[in-house]
């Protein structure tokens, strides 16, 4: 058997059939098209994880500077001026009309009493404790029935829109601090930490004793009017933690030399 090979055609002597050779396909178009969308897409993957990358480092490094910035100032105290409220000449307290941790206005009646001394009739010999301000009641020093002494403290009370943390900080550790920093609070009744502002530093005070300017000085931080709402439901006396952000408050004042 012999065959005969021209071109692309093949004939084969022994028989009347043609083989028709033919040149291998391309790639369909789709297929070629499906490629270079796999390759995009593995391109835009690999931008997106490196790009993923660079901003994590970023905040890895801001993180690592603003607690650089953070200052430890200790342990605050919530303080409060005091206001009391008592009769000048010795009386029993007949009735008490508020309670403790109760907000009152300027002017409500706190308490009825009468007076021991004897007057001219009964209707001066009775009456009435007012509160001088609007307040928060801390403490009630004498209960219905008893007898409060001339010039003792019947009602005290606070303003919760001039509380203050105060917090004693050590000279060396003070020279960070300018007024007017911004510092945080956290501890015990706040969700979440609440912000304050260096108002002033003040000679420490311990057991009626200045203490010298080598050992400590009080920063007194003034909560700021969107914290005030929580801090009125906390209670004078408590402590807090405090840190301080140094980066605030540029040019101002040195704490040192604000004392």
């Amino acid at each position: 058997m012999s065959a005969t090979i021209d071109n692309a055609r093949t004939y084969d002597n022994d028989s009347t059939r043609v083989i028709q050779r033919t040149a291998p396909a391309e790639p369909p178009p789709k297929r070629r098209g499906r490629s270079v969308l796999r390759v995009a897409r593995t391109s835009l993957v690999v931008l997106i994880l490196l790009a993923a990358a660079v901003a994590g480092g970023t905040h890895i490094v801001r993180q690592r500077l603003a607690e650089r910035n953070m200052v430890d100032a200790g342990t605050a105290v919530l303080t409060a001026q005091p206001i009391t409220v008592g009769s000048a000449d010795a009386a029993v307290v007949t009735e008490m009309l508020t309670a403790e941790r109760t907000s009152v206005t300027a002017g409500a009646v706190l308490a009825t009493i009468t007076l021991t001394a004897e007057g001219d009739g009964d209707t001066r010999r009775v009456q009435k404790l007012q509160a001088p301000a609007a307040g928060i009641i801390t403490k009630i020093h004498v209960a219905p029935g008893q007898i409060a002494r001339a010039g003792e403290p019947i009602v005290t009370l606070y303003d919760p829109a001039k509380v203050a943390f105060a917090v004693d900080v050590p000279l060396e550790e003070l020279r960070k601090f300018r007024l007017g920093m911004t510092a945080y609070v956290t501890g015990p009744g706040l969700s979440s930490r609440i912000t304050t502002t260096l108002e002033k530093v003040e000679p420490k005070v311990d057991a009626g004793q200045q203490a010298s300017a080598e050992d400590e000085l009080t920063v007194v931080l003034r909560p700021d009017p969107a914290a005030r709402a929580t801090v009125r439901t906390l209670v004078p006396g408590l402590q807090f933690a405090v840190v301080v952000d140094t980066t605030t408050a540029a040019g101002s004042t040195p704490a040192v030399n604000s004392a």
